[in-house]
């Protein structure tokens, strides 16, 4: 394989990975809390993008790697006393078998034993363990601070464990449903700098003009690395006639 045809092998390979994020992307542009994810790719189209010129994905060396885009999103009310938005860098830290993970979909619930849970049921961790709300709490008394503490009826009934970490991008990965777990272990520290604000949900981050103008691009380009691979294989197969004729 020629260099020209490698490097336009692996830029393809790139436009793929770029397409399913951003259509991972958009189909999660309704999910509270959810961060996009963003291709080395996406640096690459933004030069492809600016340039007029025809042989311009030619010219620009092209990587595959992904990364999340932890930036915060836009905050809205709901009024449900269960929904919480988190304001700043942290995490909600949620138990399960294989560990705790981490998320910002602040969508709870109760379960039937009354623990405080996310809508995939897992348990919401709370600095003293489970969270459990008493049979006799009314679920619109319990009131939650910027500090993460519930109370209900004058009595505490736990404070959320917010999690942070010093590098978000290198020390977490995605594993579906607006989770993430730490690479490697004991990286989770006490968020500090985060408010939860009850009543309320974080959107998506999601521009999704620019998820769909990126989709567009990223076909044309697509098909216009098909087309110089197809004029390569014909002028390789004249080459090659021409030569046993």
């Amino acid at each position: 394989m020629s260099e020209q045809a490698g490097q336009i092998s692996s830029g393809i390979d790139a436009m793929m990975e770029k397409y399913t994020a951003a259509s991972n992307n958009i189909a999660n542009v309704s999910t509270p809390g959810f961060k996009r994810t963003v291709t080395a790719f996406s640096a690459t189209l933004d030069k492809m993008m600016r340039s007029k010129s025809s042989d311009i994905p030619l010219r620009i060396p092209v990587e595959s790697h992904q990364t999340i885009d932890f930036s915060q999103g836009q905050i809205t009310q709901t009024g449900s006393p269960l929904d919480i938005a988190l304001e700043g860098r942290g995490f909600l830290t949620l138990e399960t078998a294989n560990g705790p993970i981490y998320t910002r979909n602040g969508s709870l619930d109760v379960n039937t034993l009354g623990q405080l849970i996310d809508k995939n049921g897992r348990l919401v961790a709370g600095q003293s363990g489970p969270i459990v709300v008493p049979r006799d709490i009314i679920v619109s008394d319990i009131q939650i601070g910027s500090d993460g503490v519930l109370k209900a009826g004058g009595s505490e009934l736990g404070k959320l464990k917010l999690a942070a970490f010093e590098d978000e991008k290198t020390q977490l990965e995605p594993i579906g449903y607006g989770a993430y777990r730490a690479i490697e272990k004991d990286t989770a520290m006490p968020a500090t700098n985060v408010k939860v604000r009850q009543g309320c949900q974080e959107g998506s981050n999601v521009q999704v003009m620019s998820e769909m103008v990126s989709l567009m691009t990223v076909s044309r380009i697509y098909e216009m690395h098909i087309n110089i691979l197809r004029r390569q294989r014909e002028n390789g197969a004249a080459t090659l006639g021409v030569a046993n004729g």
